[in-house]
């Protein structure tokens, strides 16, 4: 069946509709018909009209077995496919019924060709993975199953099984409420095929049991305890490991080193029990997935799956080893049960795939694979864990001098990696390190192999696993990462990062006090309760086993029962720290109570969420006082037994990082937060002042620590500012000195040395006092005289919130030198800069992009980090020495050019000042300047960072940022990068050959190019990607309209890249990669905002046409595409541009261009495929003359006349006399207007047909066919979507048309109109011209007009139609009508302007 299109991939995403649910009560299975594609019903509808006529009847028995044919079945004709035959009868699929049938062969037909376009109207499903717990179904889960008829939901495909065609797919809603109704039991994914593929097998005429049969007996045999366990590896570490097979790039088997010692052992146990056991007692395993012992061809015992079932007959039988990768054939009386014993140590053998190597699609070559054996068999290496999908591991391969197998075997190999763009090789995904960067990560590797060998060395000689049940292993928790498994840790906790504003009823759990309690909610009380009496009896009698991931389940030493929790603290000590999953708080405890968590306990997600209490005085720390009163409303609410109802205020992070919930806890009576509000509490307030990603703002900076570390005030608070001063210096006047002492953590008011009292929080108070200058982030030592305390009255100016908002460098290294911290300090406090909000950091800090004027400042410190890095490893060489014998990463040299500029802006600035502040005509909250003592040897290297600076200033650089150069004052605020939308422009010189090569190539008249020298290209690449990797974790863009930049993530090699969005559907985003040229559909999760700083650098790719065609004047042969493309691919190319024009579908040039390609005028060999529009048809002259430009009304006229029967859409569907309920569409005056019918059934099935008609057919190759009274299809410019159209003119390449399904018109590009398929032009159009009967042609003036829309707009109106005319202008007929709107006679309402215009 493969052959009809339509079957999902495995692994993809599905929205079904459920049609019919069968609890299979035989087989244990769950079946299901669905509809996968449920938006296409009237095409089904469609196509089912249309195979009632046959092509014609078989002739005997013609049909063989996959032939596509036709069936009648009760005189209706269906689609099916010929699956095996007899002499009179056959028997057939049904694809759309998803069934198999019998019939005889006169009841079978060919059918056209196009009958079979479609894919199954009704796939066949099986509910994945799971099989019932008993031999029926109760009665429970029987009525929840078939109450899913009819359903649309969301579901995963695991397998596709043919050639029944039969899905295995998992819906989470589904297995997830049969799991709590207790009706199934989890099964392996392999084992689980295994039993479908008995069920869907005929049996055997000889074979003594049925498929039900054959799956009971598995149910019986395979337990969930007589398997073997598979721990995940995490995505992102780094884990040794031993190659011990290997077949493909795609298909090498490893172990973890660290169970070497453990694997030996359980070896030479398994020999050892095996020779001594004689006969196989009994029945061996015969289910295709069992575990059992194989013995291989050397005589070895092995643990072992097998891959297949066995008969009575089989004398070999295929099976895997599953501790060493190898699949091998073996004598049926080699195959023994595994004894339980040898199935209590985890496999620890993965199937790897090297990450970014793949085949040229043609396979790997037998030299290939011999070489990768070579290369990699039998030995150890460190493995980087990248991706995970089903059971294959993509790995990054590194020996033990950080040699890179990967990029090893790529080059050894001759393996072309592949290139962004078609045709272009230049990109290779796997890019060794930089010169800084290797000597970086093969320390990393070292350290990495030393540590994981001393792991593996330390926990194999304590035993870790020697093979005897009475055996406690003694696990090092240093054995294992306490980082959280990716997968299974979000399944737990993604559950409880609430949304903002939600209620819901909770019990608290666990109480540390205001600030960290943990709340259950309470409708999963009863699925807890089950939850822990099977942990209780399962882990009554477990045997130890050695920890694998830090979720575990442990025995509390307070009550002695067992509880899911999460190692989070590794100690190297006999004791370990958890935390409790479902009632939350940690707890110490010793290490031999934590055992690996069950998989069959992960299903229920953690029932604790940890909650902090929303505080009345933000950002303040919880007193004493209110921590009592807190455990005293908590008691209250208890001894109530009502509950409480929990309101999530906000969501934030703890120190660990781990999601916390701020909210407020409610009894009947009262609320935790007016409870505490009443505890008095010394703290102010504090704001990000509605500062949000993608927001920029004018700020005015503070104070620096760090460049990860500053603090601004935000020009737009300035009056608040002056209202705080105002308050303080009241207070200060009315107070006198009371002579205490103010104690820590106090609020005070404090002087400054220039005699200003300020708002202040006393940090220390021995030996010297410490006050922290709130509004502006320092904290100071001052004189104890100079600081008072907060008077108990004041609280106007406590209420403002804190001024200072704290901020950090977005994009900058983590270890930056103290010189640069203090550059950056000098050149920013007091300074006026925007900033551009890209990211939140620890604690909730802002992590922003820096302008000064048109200057990213991050990238002007990232240049400054990494010269410094230089210079320190460089002492002895000369300065100049440095800058001209360097060689650099390509981002590092990025922006010399602007070092000199900033400097001299900042002068500038402090010029026009006096102290660095903003410019006179922004609003400046003032404050006395003050410097942060410097050490003179810090001083001093920072003159010679600057000497080195200006020193490399005379070095030309090699990556040219392309800015206007030529900027003046006035020129700046125009040109500020928050005022920019767009990327700059290209610099490319008119009629001047530049060497360059074609990165994307659709067609001579469009194409792109990039410079043959790629510095520029590489730099702007290598930022994208490491500013891309640093966003991951950030929200996606809230709005994607069409011309926005972005970056995104390009599939193929899953790097970030450069792009603009061209248009956006439901989930995914279409867009363009600036810097090479080639489109792409992106899922919307994969966009992030693009930061300013990228927005600077030109696109590296730009649109070019081969220049003397003119599409409107002539078109290409078909053949012209694959020639144009194998002419110019890979090959240098002499580009002279003659003249560039804006393009209609992109922000962006298109560049008129002539090439020369290796001595060949590509041009001039291109006029071979040119047709101009001479050369056309004598037909179409005849029939569509040239238009005069301009066009007269009066040879307009004759032209509609004379065309006024070609390719006109079919009337609307309303008969005169009779009424219909329509809504107006479009509303010019009485006179003309539109109404669409109540039913939009048809016009959003019209829309869907459209749009895809719109986005499948090819542009116009003529454009003579587009007359006036010609229907097409045009892109509506504002919400780029295709709908159905009819020309009204042509003038040049614009195309006047009228949506015929609306009323509205527009002028759209010749680009943006394509051929109107037969089957939308056979539909009627779902809008019709109307004008008020009874009125002839007055001239309504706007108060007639005006009181027309208000009548008739956004109204239920009904619509009689007396008369229908031709309407000359647009071709179409139009309607003279009488309209009754609720009520209203709309006709008689406006005759009082018709008579007086008569008149």
């Amino acid at each position: 069946m493969c052959s009809i299109p339509g079957l999902p991939t495995p692994g993809s995403e599905v929205t079904v509709g459920i049609r019919r649910v069968n609890p299979n009560p035989k087989c244990g299975l769950v079946e299901l018909w669905v509809n996968i594609d449920d938006g296409s019903k009237h095409a089904y509808e469609q196509m089912k009209e249309q195979i009632q006529l046959p092509k014609r009847k078989f002739c005997g028995s013609e049909g063989k077995t996959g032939d596509l044919c036709l069936v009648c079945i009760g005189n209706m004709w269906h689609r099916a496919r010929i699956m095996s035959s007899q002499s009179e009868t056959c028997k057939v699929f049904l694809i759309d019924q998803g069934q198999s049938y019998v019939s005889t062969w006169d009841a079978l037909a060919w059918g056209q060709s196009d009958s079979f376009f479609l894919p199954p109207e009704i796939e066949s499903c099986i509910l994945a993975n799971i099989l019932s717990v008993k031999e029926n179904w109760s009665k429970k889960a029987t009525k929840f199953l078939t109450s899913l008829a009819g359903k649309t939901l969301n579901g995963v495909v695991k397998h596709v099984l043919m050639p029944d065609r039969t899905i295995l797919l998992d819906i989470p809603l589904v297995s997830k409420q049969m799991c709590t109704l207790g009706a199934i039991r989890k099964v392996p994914a392999d084992d689980f095929k295994g039993v479908v593929l008995e069920c869907l097998t005929s049996p055997k005429e000889d074979a003594p049991v049925t498929a039900c049969n054959v799956t009971l007996d598995r149910r019986a045999k395979v337990q969930l305890d007589d398997r073997y366990f598979y721990p995940e590896l995490l995505c992102g570490m780094y884990e040794t490991v031993n190659v011990t097979e290997v077949t493909d790039p795609g298909n090498i088997f490893c172990n973890l080193q660290i169970y070497s010692k453990s694997l030996k052992t359980l070896s030479e146990e398994i020999q050892q029990f095996y020779k001594e056991s004689s006969e196989s007692k009994g029945e061996r395993p015969q289910t295709y997935g069992e575990p059992c012992a194989a013995r291989g061809s050397n005589g070895m015992w092995y643990r072992s799956l097998l891959k297949q079932n066995i008969g009575p007959s089989d004398e070999l039988v295929e099976v895997a080893y599953v501790d060493v990768g190898k699949t091998e054939l073996v004598s049926a009386g080699c195959i023994r049960h595994m004894a339980r014993k040898f199935l209590r140590m985890p496999v620890v053998t993965y199937r790897f795939s090297l990450y970014g190597v793949v085949d040229d699609c043609t396979g790997w070559t037998a030299n290939q694979n011999e070489y990768l054996k070579s290369l990699l068999l039998d030995k150890t290496f460190v493995a980087k864990i990248e991706k995970h999908f089903q059971e294959t591991y993509s790995v990054m391969l590194y020996a033990g001098n950080a040699q890179c197998m990967n990029t090893c075997f790529t080059e050894k190999a001759k393996v072309v990696p592949p290139a962004l763009a078609e045709g272009q090789q230049k990109d290779v995904q796997i890019e060794p390190p930089s010169e800084e960067q290797d000597v970086h990560f093969k320390n990393l590797v070292s350290s990495t192999v030393k540590n994981l060998q001393e792991k593996a060395l330390s926990r194999t000689e304590n035993g870790l696993y020697m093979g005897n049940a009475d055996t406690v292993p003694s696990s090092d928790p240093s054995d294992f990462n306490t980082t959280d498994d990716q997968h299974l840790s979000q399944s737990f906790h993604h559950e409880h990062v609430l949304s903002v504003g939600r209620t819901l009823d909770v019990t608290v759990s666990c109480v540390e006090g205001p600030q960290k309690f943990w709340c259950q909610k309470t409708k999963s009380g009863e699925s807890l309760r089950r939850l822990m009496k099977g942990v209780q009896n399962h882990y009554a009698s477990v045997h130890p086993l050695p920890i694998v991931k830090s979720l575990c389940v442990t025995r509390n030493p307070d009550d002695g029962m067992w509880y899911r929790a999460k190692i989070i603290t590794n100690r190297h000590s006999p004791e370990v720290d958890l935390q409790f999953l479902d009632y939350g708080g940690t707890r110490r405890v010793p290490l031999g109570d934590v055992f690996p968590i069950d998989p069959a306990f992960l299903e229920l997600e953690a029932q604790a969420f940890q909650c902090r209490l929303v505080n009345p005085k933000v950002n303040s720390s919880w007193t004493a006082s209110a921590s009592a009163e807190f455990q005293k409303f908590l008691a209250a609410g208890d001894s109530q037994h009502a509950g409480f109802k929990c309101i999530v205020k906000d969501r934030t992070c703890d120190e660990e990082g781990q999601p916390v919930n701020v909210v407020d806890l409610e009894t009947p009576s009262q609320s935790a937060w007016n409870v505490l509000s009443l505890v008095p509490m010394d703290t102010y307030n504090y704001s990000t002042y509605d500062m949000e990603l993608g927001t920029k703002e004018k700020v005015w900076v503070t104070f620096s620590e760090t460049v990860h570390s500053f603090f601004c005030q935000l020009n737009r608070n300035s009056h608040l500012f002056n209202k705080v001063m105002e308050d303080v210096q009241q207070l200060v006047s009315k107070s006198q000195c009371s002579g205490d002492l103010v104690r820590s953590d106090a609020l005070c008011l404090v002087r400054y040395s220039d005699n200003e009292w300020y708002r202040g929080k006393v940090i220390q108070t021995s030996p010297e006092p410490k006050v922290l200058f709130v509004d502006y982030g320092d904290t100071l030592t001052v004189n104890s005289s100079h600081v008072r305390p907060w008077p108990a009255s004041a609280s106007a100016a406590k209420s403002v919130p804190v001024l200072a908002v704290a901020l950090g460098l977005f994009g900058v290294p983590a270890d930056v030198p103290q010189e640069v911290n203090q550059w950056f300090a000098n050149h920013a406090v007091g300074t006026t800069v925007t900033v551009s909000v890209v990211d939140r950091g620890d604690s909730g800090k802002l992590m922003v992009e820096v302008f000064e004027g048109l200057l990213n400042v991050n990238v002007i410190v990232r240049e400054k980090v990494a010269h410094v890095k230089r210079a320190k490893t460089s002492q002895g060489i000369r300065a100049d020495q440095v800058c001209s014998k360097q060689v650099t990463t390509p981002d590092e040299d990025f922006l010399t050019e602007e070092l000199n500029r900033i400097s001299n802006l900042g002068e500038q600035n402090k010029d026009q000042n006096g102290k660095g502040a903003c410019a006179v005509d922004e609003p400046l909250l003032e404050r006395p300047q003050y410097t942060t003592l410097v050490a003179i040897a810090e001083c001093e290297h920072e003159k010679m960072l600057n000497e080195e600076s200006t020193q490399c200033l005379n070095v030309t650089p090699k990556v040219l940022v392309k800015t206007p150069k030529d900027i003046n004052s006035n020129d700046a605020e125009m040109l500020q990068p928050e005022k920019s939308y767009a990327y700059h422009m290209p610099i490319i010189s008119h009629h001047k050959s530049e060497e360059m090569y074609a990165s994307c190539i659709v067609g001579p008249s469009y194409f792109w190019c990039q410079f043959a020298h790629t510095e520029n290209l590489n730099a702007v690449s290598s930022l994208a990607q490491s500013i891309g990797e640093a966003l991951q974790d950030s929200e996606v863009p809230k709005s994607l309209i069409p011309g926005s930049p972005c970056l995104a993530l390009f599939s193929t090699d899953s790097k970030w890249y450069r792009a603009e969005v061209l248009r956006r559907n439901d989930s995914t985003v279409c867009i363009l990669f600036v810097d090479y040229g080639n489109e792409s559909e992106v899922d919307i999760k994969d966009v992030r905002y693009l930061p300013c700083s990228l927005m600077e650098y030109v696109p590296q790719a730009f649109l070019c046409s081969l220049d003397g065609f003119d599409e409107s004047k002539g078109s290409w042969d078909d053949e012209v595409y694959d020639d144009f493309y194998n002419l110019l691919v890979d090959k240098p190319l002499a580009v002279t541009v003659v003249s560039a024009k804006n393009n209609s579908e992109i922000v962006l040039q298109e560049h008129s261009v002539k090439i020369k390609c290796e001595g060949t005028d590509v041009n001039e060999v291109m006029q071979k495929y040119w047709k101009p529009i001479y050369t056309q048809t004598e037909d179409i002259q005849a029939a569509y003359p040239p238009q005069p430009s301009p066009p007269n009304t009066e040879s307009n006229m004759t032209l509609l006349e004379e065309n006024a029967n070609v390719s006109m859409y079919k009337k609307p569907n309303i008969s005169p006399n009779k009424s219909e309920m329509v809504y107006a569409s479009c509303v010019v005056d009485p006179n003309f207007f539109w109404c669409q019918f109540a039913d939009t059934d048809a016009l959003e099935r019209l829309s869907i047909l459209a749009e895809e008609a719109g986005r499948a057919e090819p542009h116009l190759n003529s454009l003579e066919t587009l007359i006036p009274a010609s229907p097409c299809l045009a892109l509506y410019s504002v919400d780029r979507q295709w709908y159905r159209a009819q020309v009204i003119s042509r003038e040049d390449r614009r195309i006047h048309v009228v949506f015929i399904d609306y009323g509205n018109d527009s002028v759209v590009d010749v680009r943006d109109v394509r051929q109107l398929p037969l089957n939308l032009r056979e539909l009627a159009p779902e809008a019709f011209l109307c004008s008020l009967r009874g009125f002839g042609a007055p001239k309504w003036d706007d108060g007639a007009c005006e009181e027309f829309f208000s009548l008739i707009i956004d109204k239920p109106l009904r619509v009689s139609v007396f008369h229908v005319e031709n309407h000359l202008e647009v071709a179409l007929p139009q309607h003279a009508v009488e309209i009754v709107c609720e009520g209203i006679h709309v006709n008689q309402m406006m005759a009082k302007y018709g008579k007086e215009k008569d008149a």
